[in-house]
């Protein structure tokens, strides 16, 4: 489910699922989700509105939701029904963006979909809506693969090389070259 996620959006559901232990929670709910992202991509939000800031969305959070005995990070803490569902609703937003990856921007446009959410009321109080963030992530990130993906595809290249050079043999040498166009097809980030 999560092969198509940068490492920012795995740190996000990583810290989502910290504060949701931290809040005692038996699941990691729209708002710990929101935290996870205040955590991971404070510019992101800066982003998208100038009176908005991973600060002012923690003390939101802090301020809306009831603080229980902590939960141990060591026991298994599973998605609630609008987490997931703000999950899904992030790789679609993704899809219709054309985005081959799902970043922590896609994660936030899900929890704008989720009506009735703390994090929906929290983001859209801070001046975030769905339509316009879509329009300012559309813009930035104009489908370019997530950053990391240049140094990725370099160290395919060197592991290709040497299995071709290995092997000698002819067709494997064939497949390293198909291998090679394949990957000079995919966009790079823009620098």
């Amino acid at each position: 489910m999560f092969e198509r996620y940068t490492e920012p959006a795995r740190r996000t559901l990583f810290f989502a699922r910290f504060e949701a232990s931290q809040f005692g929670s038996l699941s990691i709910e729209p708002e710990h989700l929101l935290l996870g992202i205040a955590r991971e991509g404070s510019a992101l939000i800066a982003t998208l509105s100038p009176s908005a800031s991973a600060e002012a969305i923690r003390e939101a959070v802090y301020g809306q939701v009831q603080m229980r005995e902590k939960t141990s990070t060591s026991i298994e803490i599973p998605f609630s029904m609008p987490t997931s569902m703000a999950l899904n609703y992030g790789a679609e937003e993704a899809d219709g963006l054309n985005h081959k990856h799902i970043g922590p921007e896609h994660l936030l446009l899900g929890l704008l979909h989720v009506d009735g959410s703390i994090a929906e009321s929290i983001l859209r109080g801070q001046g975030i809506t769905l339509e316009a963030a879509r329009g300012v992530i559309a813009s930035d990130t104009a489908a370019a693969p997530p950053p990391d993906v240049s140094s990725t595809i370099a160290q395919i290249r060197q592991r290709v090389l040497r299995l071709a050079d290995a092997s000698g043999e002819a067709e494997k040498q064939a497949l390293a070259e198909q291998i090679f166009a394949a990957l000079d097809d995919i966009p790079r980030p823009r620098t």
